[in-house]
């Protein structure tokens, strides 16, 4: 395994045995502080720890799953396993040699730290840029939601409105078939009035000639005189004799 190990890089089975030191502050210190030496070391032990990984059982993993260090993960497998098992894992890595050489330089793919930092920068503006773009589509969506229900307020206002218009259209309408009335019984009455205007206008025609033959009769009536009277017969004028002068009286 050593020799496996060695043929990729001799500092990884150092960085396996030995144990170099990793920077103090491997968690919690951001990654763009680090200097060039330990970008390097932190580089060494993750590949130290993945070709590890890549002979181990999935109940070997769960075992050495949290360790931080590749050598902390080979000294639990010293202590987990005897001697003997630790031969096995190295048999096991010995066993990949053949098929990753044939592949390492096809299909492995070695990042530099900057350009993992880099790409990792890059995902980090494009998942800000999303986010900011979430937040945009959540205020669109809370503004269009107000507009909606500010849409809705004033569809009930305008209903309402529409109601009362047809109440008042109703109470309009009820006016003009008072007023269609009305003005029917007017043109009703018009014509009445014209017929009695036409009927006054005959009585009156028919009054004045009455007036007329009742002044020619009051003449001739004023012109004769009793039987009694024998005036210009010698004898003398008759008093208290009436004559029919006034008998039809004129009405006025």
């Amino acid at each position: 395994m050593s020799t496996f190990i060695k043929s990729l890089d001799y500092d990884l089975w150092d960085m396996i045995v030995f144990g170099q030191e990793l920077p103090k502050e491997y968690i919690s210190k951001p990654r763009i502080k680090y200097n060039e030496k330990e970008k390097e070391m932190l580089k060494l032990n993750a590949k130290a720890k993945h070709i590890i990984f890549c002979a181990l059982s999935s109940n070997e993993f769960d075992r050495i799953s949290s360790c931080e260090s590749a050598k902390e993960i080979w000294d639990k497998l010293e202590d987990f396993h005897e001697e003997k098992n630790v031969e096995g894992v190295t048999s096991c890595l010995m066993d990949m040699e053949e098929d990753t050489s044939e592949d390492e330089s096809e299909n492995e793919v070695n990042f530099t730290f900057d350009e993992l930092q880099n790409a990792y920068e890059k995902l980090y503006v494009e998942y800000e840029n999303v986010c900011l773009k979430n937040k945009t589509l959540k205020n669109n969506a809370m503004s269009t939601s107000k507009e909606i229900d500010n849409l809705k307020s004033e569809n009930s206002k305008y209903l309402n409105e529409i109601e009362s218009l047809k109440g008042k259209n109703s109470f309009y309408m009820n006016e003009i078939e008072i007023l269609n009335v009305s003005s029917k019984l007017s043109i009703d009455s018009l014509e009445e009035n014209k017929k009695l205007k036409l009927e006054i206008d005959a009585l009156k025609k028919t009054f004045s000639k009455f007036s007329s033959s009742s002044d020619k009769l009051d003449n001739l009536l004023g012109l004769q005189r009793c039987v009694f009277d024998k005036v210009g017969l010698g004898y003398a004028k008759m008093k208290n004799v009436k004559h029919f002068k006034n008998f039809f009286v004129k009405k006025k």
